[in-house]
């Protein structure tokens, strides 16, 4: 009986044998859980300098966030494998809503002092940093499972 796994064929948009979109996801994970541990920092102390870092933080992360989207998209839309699984367009979707979260809650910091963290902002940084892990678990689930063309550990 023939494998179910699609054999692994390395990508060609890849460095070192990492895909461009998965070195570029990094950064925007990094900088919105530094954002939420700002966040927190300023609800602890009340120092504006916490505020600032979360707000460059968020917009970093944004910025970085929807370049990786764009190559995720390509990844995924060339490669037969990952096409052909439903569990593609829940990823794409949770990430969409990671960068929609995060981008609200970059404007609610862009508001004055203690309003711009108190009680939203730290709420939407939760909030995003939730998301982006149940999003990451399913990116991951679709990157190294069957059919994908991944690397499978079974």
């Amino acid at each position: 009986m023939p494998s179910p796994y699609v054999p692994y064929s390395p990508s060609k948009a890849a460095i070192a044998g990492h895909t461009i979109h998965r070195l570029l996801t990094s950064f925007p994970i990094a900088c919105f859980t530094l954002a939420l541990a700002t966040d927190i920092a300023y609800w602890r102390t009340s120092n504006l300098m916490w505020l600032e870092f979360s707000a460059w933080l968020l917009l970093a992360g944004i910025t970085v966030g929807v370049v990786a989207a764009v190559f995720s998209a390509i990844f995924y839309l060339v490669r037969y494998g990952t096409r052909a699984l439903r569990l593609g367009w829940t990823a794409a979707i949770g990430t969409l809503i990671v960068l929609v979260l995060a981008f609200f809650n970059n404007l609610v910091h862009a508001t004055d002092g203690w309003t711009a963290i108190m009680p939203w902002g730290l709420a939407l940084s939760a909030l995003t940093v939730l998301a982006m892990l149940v999003t990451l678990w399913l990116g991951a689930s679709l990157a190294y499972g069957p059919g994908t063309g991944g690397r499978t550990y079974d």
